[in-house]
């Protein structure tokens, strides 16, 4: 039974080893059995799977991880996360074993660490405040949100340092996020209501009429040109469009309108 990341490759390896068989080798399980299972233990989070700990005593395979909503192929390098669905070969008899090696819950998806999440926000605010000089300019810095923001670029490619675990598993990520989105949006619209009506009501809708002409033409050159001329894919030029208003209010509608992590990304 094989399994691989495209078809050519799976067709490439039956010419080499022989035949396909439209058989089903699962309804035997009277010597190997199949499970999957939720990692829900630390110690089985960020490790790359040539050296992940797996019980003792008898004979594992890892066959196949499901992350969210993506199926991926278990190659020697792939980094488990809490939540992520593993499917393990092994005896029949050893299926609590996988389970308790696994810690096998669903709670596994909400689960990340406070104090990585609070260390990383001290180590951005802190590179955020450090001066740079700039020739020409000044001295600058990254500010609140430059600063911990390249430490979580770091962060997340490191993925474990030590104990300390740097990813945040998607779900919690994205309960976060918008927490967050709400907040800024509500400081935001507190700040800005009186001004925003005694303008309107001192000048009409001029400035409001200018303000979206602006955005609007930032927008579609951005989208137009990337596309047309540039050939930027559509997912990438919504993130692309998104940083270019410098709204996160905006990113996140992109994202709805491109389910990909691709306008994150961008």
């Amino acid at each position: 039974m094989l399994a691989a990341s495209k078809e050519s490759d799976l067709k490439q390896a039956v010419e080499y080893l022989g035949r396909l068989e439209p058989l089903r080798l699962a309804k035997d399980r009277s010597e190997l059995d199949y499970v999957r299972v939720f990692v829900g233990k630390a110690s089985m989070v960020g490790i790359p799977l040539s050296d992940l700990p797996m019980p003792q005593g008898f004979p594992t395979k890892i066959l196949h991880v499901r992350r969210y909503d993506v199926d991926m192929l278990p190659t020697p390098d792939l980094e488990l996360e809490f939540g992520d669905r593993v499917g393990v070969l092994m005896p029949p008899d050893k299926r609590d074993a996988i389970r308790k090696q696994f810690g096998d819950t669903v709670k596994s998806v909400a689960e990340f660490s406070y104090v990585s999440l609070g260390l990383g926000m001290v180590l951005g605010i802190l590179l955020g405040l450090i001066p740079i000089p700039v020739p020409g300019v000044g001295t600058v810095s990254l500010g609140i949100g430059g600063g911990p923001l390249l430490v979580a670029l770091i962060a997340g490619k490191l993925r474990r340092t030590g104990p300390l675990l740097w990813v945040m598993p998607l779900p919690a990520n994205i309960v976060l996020r918008n927490f967050g989105l709400a907040m800024f949006l509500a400081s935001v619209g507190i700040n800005a209501g009186q001004p925003f009506v005694r303008t309107v009501m001192q000048e009409g809708f001029t400035l409001l009429f200018i303000g979206a002409a602006v955005l609007l033409t930032t927008v579609l050159f951005v989208m137009i040109v990337g596309y047309y001329v540039l050939k930027v894919p559509y997912d990438d030029l919504i993130g692309i469009a998104s940083g270019a208003t410098g709204n996160p209010a905006i990113l996140v509608y992109g994202v709805r309108m491109a389910p990909t992590e691709r306008p994150d990304i961008s």
